[in-house]
C-alpha cells in the first residue's frame, strides 16, 4: 500500500492524530529551526557582529521564553500558527466557494 494511501486512511479515521502531529511537527520546527533560520538571515542580511554565535540565539530565544517574552514566544509558536491561520484561511475559502 502506498504512504499516500496510508495516510488518507489515517487522516479519515484518526484526524485528531494528524492535527497533534502537525502541531508536534510545527513546535520542534520552531524550537530547532527558527533559531537557526533567524542567525543566518541577519549574518547575510546585516553581517557579522561581536559576540554574534548561533548558540547566543538559541540562549536568547529560551531565556526570553522562560522570562515570558513575547519575541521568543513568537518564534516558538510562530510556524503552528503559521499553520492554524493557513487552515482557517483553507476553510473560509471553501465555505466561499460553497456560497457561490
Amino acid at each position: 500500500m502506498a504512504f499516500k494511501a496510508i495516510l488518507g486512511w489515517y487522516g479519515e479515521t484518526r484526524r485528531w492524530a494528524l492535527e497533534l502531529g502537525a502541531a508536534v511537527t510545527a513546535l520542534l520546527f520552531g524550537i530547532a529551526l527558527m533559531p537557526v533560520l533567524i542567525f543566518f538571515a541577519g549574518l547575510f542580511l546585516l553581517g557579522r557582529y561581536d559576540g554574534a554565535s548561533l548558540g547566543r540565539t538559541y540562549a536568547g530565544i529560551f531565556t526570553g521564553a522562560t522570562h515570558g517574552s513575547t519575541a521568543s514566544w513568537i518564534v516558538i509558536l510562530g510556524p503552528y500558527g503559521l499553520y492554524l491561520m493557513l487552515r482557517g484561511l483553507r476553510a473560509w475559502w471553501r465555505a466561499s466557494a460553497n456560497l457561490a
